[in-house]
């Protein structure tokens, strides 16, 4: 079953208003954090793939499998990779997963996007071929 990024996008969008924690991003380049709008979670080229693979390694942890994720390299994405599909699981899996990363990543001031891509980046470094095709899943 194909999740539509689309409604999972939306749905972590109004998750985080209804939450209301600030949503940022530290630039190290810069030195300075920018507060996001959560609308910013919504977008397969923004951040909302960093969402999805940090639910997906909460998702991973207690049931040993993925969502089949489709993230390939953009170099026009704001992170430089945008989310294609979701490849695998139910709606209530994936958003509770990542419902449950948000909640590990949140602090007294917000959600720092960078505490959910240390979780993105461990993903990569220990599974890197899990991005590299459609549908392709560890």
């Amino acid at each position: 079953m194909r999740l539509d990024p689309a409604i999972l996008g939306r749905t972590l969008e109004a998750y985080l208003t209804r939450a209301g924690k600030p949503l940022a991003f530290h630039d190290r380049a810069t030195a300075q954090t920018h507060v996001l709008p959560f609308a910013s979670a919504r977008d397969p080229a923004g951040v909302l793939p960093v969402f999805l693979v940090a639910g997906e390694a909460v998702w991973r942890e207690a049931s040993g499998k993925g969502f089949a994720l489709d993230i390939r390299p953009d170099p026009e994405a704001l992170l430089s990779r945008r989310l294609h599909a979701v490849g695998s699981g139910t709606f209530s899996t994936v958003m509770l997963s990542v419902i449950e990363a948000a909640t590990q990543a949140t602090g007294p001031n917000g959600l720092l996007v960078n505490d959910l891509r240390r979780q993105w980046e461990a993903v990569f470094e220990r599974l890197p071929a899990v991005f590299t095709g459609a549908g392709a899943s560890p």
